[in-house]
């Protein structure tokens, strides 16, 4: 039986592919062509943070169940033992090589990072401050 390959999509991908109803993002067509044939999946801060926008943007009722119904059927890495014992590692890690992602601006990037390596899977991502992270396999 074949299985399926997964990627962890972050924010910036997930929204421009999933919730913009005009997109000419350039990017869009790369990613949609890269995930064809995978199983995508979205860390817990991806879900925060669209949540987060959607209601700081005071989206309408209408708008706001549709992006709620979206992000239920989009399969959600929790943040369990792995997933923070992986980030303990990655903001050390970043600390130690001085990477980015260990600024507290990127407190929630670490987060999405730390699901795809906790569940060893690769990151696309539409923010280069994940490239070269250790342990993170990035596509954009």
């Amino acid at each position: 039986m074949n299985q399926v390959a997964a990627t962890v999509v972050d924010t910036d991908v997930f929204s421009l592919m999933y919730l913009r109803r005009a997109n000419n993002d350039s990017r869009v067509a790369g990613w949609r062509e890269y995930l064809t044939g995978r199983r995508v999946l979205i860390s817990f801060q991806t879900r925060a943070e669209v949540l987060v926008g959607a209601r700081s943007a005071q989206w309408g009722g209408r708008r706001m169940a549709e992006t709620i119904e979206i992000l239920d059927r989009t399969p959600t890495i929790r943040p369990d033992n792995e997933v923070v014992d992986a980030y303990a590692e990655l903001a050390a890690e970043c600390r130690r090589i001085g990477h980015g992602l260990q600024a507290r601006e990127h407190t929630g990037d670490r987060w999405v990072a730390a699901c795809a390596i906790a569940k060893r899977l690769d990151l696309l991502a539409g923010d280069a401050i994940y490239q070269g992270a250790p342990n993170l396999v990035v596509h954009s």
